[in-house]
């Protein structure tokens, strides 16, 4: 073995062209070394590939693989296809002649593989990464074509099954810090010199110019700009022989924040190889610039002469880095997370014989590795199994791997924080990966958890047991549910450890489904305890699973992350180990009964929506479950529903699929609940937003009326019809039509009408005669219904006081006001309903008031004012006659009274109607608008016209 020969020149003094000769062999035989590693490890048609890609980049021909056009940017410098090269490629083209062209400018300078390809790490489904170095001053037309070669040869390199990404870069580019987006494939903004790093200290140069950076010294890097213009400037180096991306003397604090993240980023779906590079960037933010980074200490290496590709394979440096910091902070568990971590990345099964008959380099490497941290054989078989992983296991690494990655969070918060750095990744990447983070690790109440991101191929279990708590031993009135694995006999759940717990066993079903538990080849097994979950139940809400969301959800659009979350699916399971109909078949209810509404079944009215399951996926593919069991379950999750759909803005309305598979009625229960739900969301949502409407659900002998304030959905409980009407008699801040469910209210066949007949912009009076009295509905501006009963005598004794009220009003609003939302184009409409053909038929019969009968009745007019106490008396005036409160008092309505009585022929008692009401300012307790809305008139007329009328009464009966 011959001595190392040491190179650190000193251009100061001079440069050496023989030592930048032996300086760039050596780089030049660690590249050779990486790249037949390369080689070795893919298949030969894969070798093929690789051969042939400088020459595909060299020349445009029509019948070789990425063929776009004769001026796409061609030539790649320096490289000349030996005579192998070219009888493969004359496999494509009998035809094909290869002709030098020494003259041509070559567009293309290098192109250079980078990442785990020719490392420890490299696999047989590793891709591969490539950077296609052009030149600059290419045109947009001339990169598009040259992008489009590049993706044409990929497509071709991906047919035969090698999976190539290529990257166009620009080193004049690169070095004035211009990057990309974040993608799969990319850090996007978060990072520049961190890249350049792991560029200089893995890349394996295909073909074209070396980078000059081999060529300037470790101790020289922080004059790297001055030393590279030096080299090339005075010829030293042939400015065509090298490609220049820029030193690496300083990484600035900010990309190890950014770079962090994205690694946090990557993490999710590739949790082994992101912890050891966000080990990487902790340690270089504790560590840098004392000490070198890893390219500054992998070029060192190949300046001293240590030459041993093993060494100074990337990987290798990687780990040998992390554990001595490790060490020297004594955080031995860290460190055996990245033992674990890099043992599965490079995915050589130490327990098993290797395939071919001699031991890969690979394997050597890391049984060299193993035999150091002197791992036990348990350990190394359980690595080795990885794919027999189960729950608990997965749980256990899950739990370590999250805490690493919180750990590296927490950290990189706290360096930014410390130093008061922004992080090098702009504002619209760093909410992609925040959001992407949060939505897969921020744990919520009602979220499930999915355990298995990257950690074991599958978890698929062969046998599941899902046990009620109530058929424990020793248990009371447990409620919840127990999921074992591998359970063969209830009898033995004393020595089987429960795998998870749950208040709500669709959630366990959930749970099981969406992280690959539980397929169609599970078997399974039920203990109900004192609940009646069925076996069919159990196994069609599996189905259901899989028909409406299929398992593995597929991966979230990178744009769904640039916006706020929003529901995409909700699935609603009923009764889930309920009967709600136990009684009532046990009465025989359910076969004497013509009632079928499912809300409000038989003459009892019962409701048969006992319990509701909801599952929600959002747009971030965030899963919760959210159970409903105690009070009015259907109406909080209608509620809990409606609310979530505020979320959806500008976006289609999430998807809703109601299932039941209760013993009795499940299908209509099913159907109706779904009806209700889809109802509800067309009479509020449109795309003028969120509607004013009221809608009027009716279940279990009571009532429900839905309105949304301030963007959020209000449910108000009525037990009976009468606080029902007293509801809807409140004002409104708009017009807010009353909306019915297709069930309720089916024996008030009136009301109904009413709520159907009624618009905006109308004061309507709907009257029903019976005998001697009248019905009357009123529907005013703002859709507020005022009902009411009177004596009825004829049409025109209860039309026309109400004619000449209304009119009064609004004459009186308008000249109060200037601008008058109220009574500007306001209508006046009078309908009597009548009986149709059958008793709950009715029909409307629109009346015109003849204009002469309006004055056949006596004026009477309120004016209301307060007294010094602020109590709202009234003074009142019958054909321009005062009777003031101030000199009546208590006998105002009386003496009112007596006066109308004496203006009638003969002393006839018939109904005394206001025709007119002025309120004084103040009188309304709501903010909605600065006049009063025409339903509280009605209010106070009412209350008046009673006494006036009682005291007729009165005076008749003397």
């Amino acid at each position: 073995m011959g001595l190392k020969k040491v190179i650190q020149p000193d251009y100061r003094e001079g440069v050496d062209r023989k030592q930048l000769n032996i300086l760039r062999d050596r780089f030049l035989l660690i590249n050779q070394h990486r790249l037949e590693r390369t080689q070795q490890a893919l298949p030969l048609r894969h070798q093929t590939t690789l051969d042939l890609l400088p020459l595909f980049f060299q020349v445009n021909h029509p019948l070789l693989p990425g063929y776009v056009s004769r001026d796409t940017p061609r030539g790649v410098a320096n490289y000349a296809p030996d005579k192998l090269v070219l009888q493969t490629a004359q496999r494509f083209s009998k035809t094909f002649k290869y002709k030098s062209e020494k003259r041509l400018k070559p567009d293309i300078l290098s192109l250079f593989m980078m990442g785990s390809i020719g490392t420890i790490a490299q696999s047989e489904s590793s891709d591969i990464d490539i950077w296609l170095c052009h030149r600059s001053g290419l045109s947009s037309a001339q990169l598009a074509l040259l992008q489009r070669k590049a993706e044409l040869i990929t497509e071709w390199a991906d047919a035969g099954g090698l999976e190539i990404h290529f990257f166009l870069m620009d080193a004049d580019h690169f070095r004035q810090g211009q990057g990309g987006c974040v993608d799969k494939e990319s850090s996007g903004s978060a990072q520049h010199f961190l890249l350049l790093d792991e560029f200089y200290r893995t890349s394996v140069l295909i073909a074209g110019c070396y980078p000059l950076w081999w060529l300037i010294p470790v101790c020289d890097e922080d004059e790297y700009d001055t030393f590279a213009e030096l080299l090339t400037r005075k010829r030293f180096i042939r400015e065509t022989d090298v490609i220049d991306f820029g030193g690496l003397a300083h990484i600035p604090k900010e990309e190890f924040v950014g770079a962090g993240m994205w690694q946090l980023y990557k993490g999710i779906d590739a949790p082994y190889k992101s912890v050891i590079k966000l080990l990487l960037t902790e340690l270089y933010a504790q560590e840098l610039p004392e000490k070198l980074n890893l390219s500054l200490e992998y070029k060192q290496a190949i300046y001293n002469d240590d030459l041993d590709v093993d060494n100074l394979d990337p990987y290798v440096m990687i780990y040998r880095r992390l554990e001595r910091y490790l060490k020297e902070r004594g955080e031995l568990e860290r460190l055996e997370l990245i033992r674990r971590s890099f043992y599965l990345k490079v995915g050589k099964k130490l327990t098993s014989k290797p395939t071919a008959r001699t031991a890969s380099w690979q394997r050597k490497v890391m049984t060299r590795l193993v035999e150091s941290w002197q791992w036990s054989d348990s350990l190394l078989r359980s690595l080795d199994q990885r794919n027999l992983w189960r729950v608990p296991q997965v749980i256990k690494e899950r739990k370590a791997v999250v805490s690493e990655l919180t750990h590296s969070y927490r950290f990189l918060s706290q360096f930014a924080r410390t130093h008061g750095l922004k992080a090098h990744i702009n504002a619209d990447d760093m909410a992609i990966l925040g959001r992407k983070l949060y939505a897969v690790f921020q744990r919520k109440a009602g979220k499930v958890e999915l355990i298995n991101s990257g950690i074991a191929p599958s978890l698929h279990e062969d046998h599941l047991a899902f046990h009620h708590q109530s058929s424990q031993p020793l248990a009371t009135d447990a409620n919840g549910w127990l999921l074992y694995r591998e359970l063969d006999s209830s009898t033995d759940v004393a020595f089987h450890p429960v795998l998870k717990r749950s208040t709500s066993i669709v959630e366990l079903i959930a749970w099981c489904y969406f992280n690959g538990i539980v397929s169609k080849g599970t078997r399974l097994s039920l203990v109900a305890g004192k609940s009646t979950m069925t076996m069919f139940e159990l196994k069609n809400i599996i189905a259901t699973f899989d028909q409406l969301a299929p398992y593995p959800l597929p991966s979230v659009p990178q744009e769904r992350f640039r916006q706020n979350h929003f529901p995409l699916h909700t699935i609603l399971f009923v009764n889930v180990g309920v009967d709600p109909m136990e009684e009532m078949s046990a009465r025989g209810v359910h076969k004497l009964s013509d009632r079928n509404d499912s809300l409000g079944y038989s003459s009892y009215r019962d409701n048969l929506v006992a319990t509701l399951d909801q599952i929600s996926i959002n747009s971030w593919h965030e899963l919760s479950v959210q159970r409903y069991e105690l009070g009015d379950t259907l109406i909080q999750c209608l509620k809990y529903y409606l609310a979530t759909l505020v979320e959806v803005g500008d976006h289609p309305m999430p998807r809703l699929d109601v299932r039941c598979f209760c013993p009795n009625r499940a299908m209509a229960i099913a159907k109706r609940v779904n009806t209700l739900f889809n109802d509800v969301v067309g009479a509020f949502f449109s795309a003028k937003g969120i509607l004013p409407v009221r809608y009027i659900i009716e279940m279990d002998r009571r009532f429900f009326v839905i309105q949304f304030f301030n963007q959020q959905p209000r449910f108000t409980g009525f037990d009976g019809l009468s606080p029902l009407l007293m509801h809807l008699e409140q004002p409104q801040s708009s017009y807010a039509p009353i909306v019915v469910d297709h069930y309720a209210l089916l024996d008030q066949p009136k009301l109904r009408l009413v709520f159907d007949k009624s618009r905006a912009g109308t004061i309507q009076v709907f009257f029903h005669v019976i005998k001697d009295e009248a019905e009357l509905y009123i529907v005013d501006e703002y859709g507020s219904l005022f009902t009411s009963t009177t004596p009825y005598h004829s049409h025109q004794s209860l039309l026309i006081p109400l004619y000449r009220f209304f009119t009064t009003i609004l004459e009186r609003r308008q000249m109060h006001q200037s601008i008058d939302v109220f009574s500007s184009d306001l209508e006046l409409e009078f309908s009597e309903l009548k009986v149709g053909k059958t008793p709950m038929d009715y029909t409307v019969d629109k009346k015109v008031l003849a204009p002469e009968a309006v004055a056949l009745f006596v004026d009477v007019q309120a004016i209301g004012s307060y007294d010094a106490q602020g109590e709202l008396q009234f003074d009142i005036y019958c054909d321009q006659q005062e009777f003031s409160v101030l000199e009546y008092g208590d006998r105002l309505i009386p003496a009112v009274a007596h006066y109308i009585l004496s203006k009638r022929k003969q002393g006839e008692l018939y109904p005394c109607y206001l025709t007119d009401l002025g309120l004084p300012q103040g009188v309304d307790e709501h903010d909605y608008h600065t006049g009063l809305q025409t339903v509280q008139y009605l209010q106070y007329k009412k209350t008046l016209e009673e006494k006036l009328n009682q005291a007729l009464q009165t005076l008749t009966d003397r």
